[in-house]
């Protein structure tokens, strides 16, 4: 829990106790969650709440944003190397046709895409799909 309330400082966010629980959750899912399936966690929390500490989390560097295949955002903690002025999302995200969880799979990397002159890229996002380990094995 500490490390969760410095963290939170170190961004310049209060470690309120709704806060720590959403970055807790978030830790400990290894999946990127919709707004929805957050507020089906925290169904005790005001949904503005939940979207303004998401919001805040993406601004402070916290968490990214992901697309899913359904066109919903999604949100996943980032790694520590993220900062207010860049996310550094440089890993490959898979989204389950069967039970639709998004996962970050971190430690497959986005490839190097090269791209024409005079264009600079920013980031990269690159959504695999299909079938999952777990619907596999079910």
């Amino acid at each position: 829990m500490t490390d969760i309330v410095q963290q939170l400082r170190e961004r310049g966010l209060k470690a309120t106790p709704a806060r720590i629980g959403v970055i807790r959750e978030l830790g400990n899912a290894h999946l990127a969650w919709s707004h929805a399936e957050m507020e089906a966690i925290f169904s005790k929390m005001d949904r503005v709440t939940l979207y303004r500490i998401l919001k805040d989390f993406e601004d402070a560097g916290l968490v990214h944003k992901i697309i899913d295949r359904q066109g919903l955002t999604r949100f996943a903690l980032c790694n520590h190397a993220c900062t207010t002025e860049h996310h550094i999302d440089d890993h490959v995200h898979f989204n389950c046709n069967v039970c639709h969880k998004m996962y970050c799979l971190d430690a497959v990397p986005a490839p190097v895409v090269k791209i024409p002159p005079g264009f600079e890229s920013e980031g990269i996002n690159l959504l695999i799909y299909g079938i999952c380990k777990a619907c596999n094995e079910s």
